[in-house]
């Protein structure tokens, strides 16, 4: 990620630090484990969402009353967060080397956030550049997730979105994405070298 970030970013940067204040000293640690700073990292996220889901399974409970209960926990984990973090941590615990880590997160989440934008916006000007294009990859993009919702139990879909979302920064943190394409690519040239 570059250092040097567009004035429209840096705006953001600073609004999203407004925002995550009560957060600030949660990010931290939090950071670690999605990066996998530590070996048993992985471990841990799969074990909670694991957990979690199992959870969601043996309650069974109607679609809308699972948002319900999700909408609930959610604001009760965002108001209960920076109240524990504010009693067990005073303003002297934040350093220097804290504050930086903190802006780091809130920048590399605004830069995420805003390839994620750019990638939906280029989608959608495809519409107005090539419209053949746009709807080939529109109709067969939702024939394709038609199919495979009405095929594989809604809730483990959403546990496997959850687990690829909430791994998916280590993996790129760790490299093995890349060393897995790396693979993939030398493996036509091994064959016919053979």
């Amino acid at each position: 990620m570059a250092d040097i970030i567009p004035q429209d970013q840096e705006q953001q940067v600073k609004k999203l630090k407004r925002l995550l204040e009560g957060w600030r000293m949660a990010l931290i640690p939090l950071k670690s484990v999605i990066l996998w700073e530590q070996q048993w990292h992985p471990c841990a996220i799969i074990g909670t969402v694991s957990f979690l889901y199992l959870l969601l399974w043996l309650l069974d409970m109607s679609t809308l009353a699972t948002f319900a209960l999700v909408g609930l926990i959610l604001n009760f984990v965002d108001f209960i967060v920076p109240v524990i973090c504010n009693s067990l941590y005073g303003p002297s615990s934040w350093t220097g080397q804290k504050e930086k880590t903190f802006e780091e997160i809130c920048k590399s989440i605004v830069v995420h956030y805003n390839k994620i934008l750019h990638q939906i916006n280029s989608f959608y000007s495809l519409r107005d550049t090539s419209p053949c294009m746009y709807y080939v990859i529109s109709i067969s993009m939702l024939c394709t997730l038609a199919w495979v919702s009405s095929s594989i139990s809604n809730i483990f879909l959403l546990y496997i979105l959850s687990m690829v979302m909430l791994l998916w920064p280590g993996i790129q943190h760790r490299g093995i994405f890349n060393a897995l394409l790396a693979l993939v690519n030398m493996a036509p040239k091994m064959v016919k070298s053979e």
